[in-house]
């Protein structure tokens, strides 16, 4: 791993770190129907993490990814079934929607004007595909980033598992680093549970970029759409974000048949790396994320232990430093 350390005195203090008015800040979960299975747990949990934030939204997408060079919706996504999933991802929003546990539903549905919107502001014209390539999300990105009207926007994909120590608020400290570094756009918490015992601390296992290391965060940049407390101001100066030689790459993708059209993550890196921007990652270890890259059977059945281990803040030895989930780890552990 390349790291280039570089110390800066930074410490908050406790008037920093509470100067953030829940008012200015957003709760956003992105829902799809691949989520329909588990969003009834992921969900609520990671609205508890962030209990004192009254503005939650979910942006849920109701749209079948579209056929590309790697994707065959019809096959893969066959449209009754697809609709029928739909309506019981709808169905799950509504309920939320109720019991007061999100203050908000945007549904994106297909040819919805959003999306040509969305288009020109982000991505200068360049598509307005609802999906990417390989099928994954794409537009409700976008639309995640744009419809809340709060400065600060935290977003998590709803199949993220997250753990905060009680009376400890992550996103405080985010936005108290974000206002001392002009240079970041993006702030996340620890990317994965810390590795117990000591040794080389680093954002994870896995992070591939190079990282710098100050008092208390790392910053590099990437800028992963599976989590991230978005500064919507910065953003919003550097749009739009395809341009120049990535506009260019987009075209050539599209008209030779090549992958088409990128993930949002990749979007923003090349663009945002141009303009030597960065994402900063917390070091408190009172707060960690994790990825579950399977979400077949074996996943439902170990998550509600999952769950529980993880709001106590512990995670198995296997899996601390590590991003993706380790399902077996979990399950040799009590499950």
């Amino acid at each position: 791993m390349n790291t280039s350390p570089c110390i800066k005195d930074c410490y908050l203090s406790e008037t920093m770190m509470s100067s953030l008015s829940t008012a200015e800040i957003t709760l956003q979960i992105n829902l799809s129907p691949g989520d329909r299975h588990y969003a009834h747990l992921t969900i609520p949990a990671l609205v508890a993490r962030h209990e004192d934030i009254k503005q939650r939204l979910l942006v849920v997408d109701c749209c079948r990814p579209q056929k590309t060079k790697l994707v065959d919706s019809d096959s893969k996504y066959p449209l009754p079934a697809f609709l029928a999933q739909v309506e019981e991802i709808i169905s799950l929003s509504e309920g939320f929607l109720k019991e007061g546990l999100v203050s908000e539903v945007i549904y994106l549905q297909p040819g919805a004007p959003i999306f040509k919107q969305l288009s020109s502001k982000y991505l200068n014209g360049a598509y307005a595909c609802t999906h990417s390539a390989g099928g994954t999300a794409n537009m409700s990105y976008w639309a995640a980033m744009e419809i809340p009207q709060t400065r600060y926007i935290i977003h998590f994909d709803a199949d993220m598992l997250f753990y905060q120590k009680p009376g400890y608020s992550w996103y405080q400290e985010a936005v108290a680093y974000l206002q001392e570094e002009p240079g970041a756009i993006f702030a996340v918490p620890r990317l994965c549970p810390p590795v117990d015992g000591g040794g080389p601390d680093a954002p994870s296992l896995q992070e591939g970029r190079p990282f710098q290391s100050f008092t208390g965060y790392w910053m590099n940049d990437w800028f992963s759409t599976r989590l991230f407390l978005l500064d919507k101001v910065r953003l919003q100066a550097r749009l739009p974000l395809v341009k120049g030689w990535l506009k260019g790459e987009l075209l050539a993708r599209k008209y030779l048949k090549r992958a088409y059209p990128l993930d949002p993550e990749i979007i923003l890196a090349r663009s945002l790396w141009t303009t030597k921007d960065r994402r900063i990652i917390l070091k408190n270890s009172d707060a960690w994320a994790l990825h579950p890259p399977e979400k077949g059977e074996y996943f439902l059945e170990l998550l509600p232990h999952m769950l529980k281990r993880i709001a106590d803040g512990k995670a198995p030895l296997q899996q601390q430093g590590r991003e993706d989930v380790i399902l077996n780890a979990w399950k040799s552990n009590g499950a």
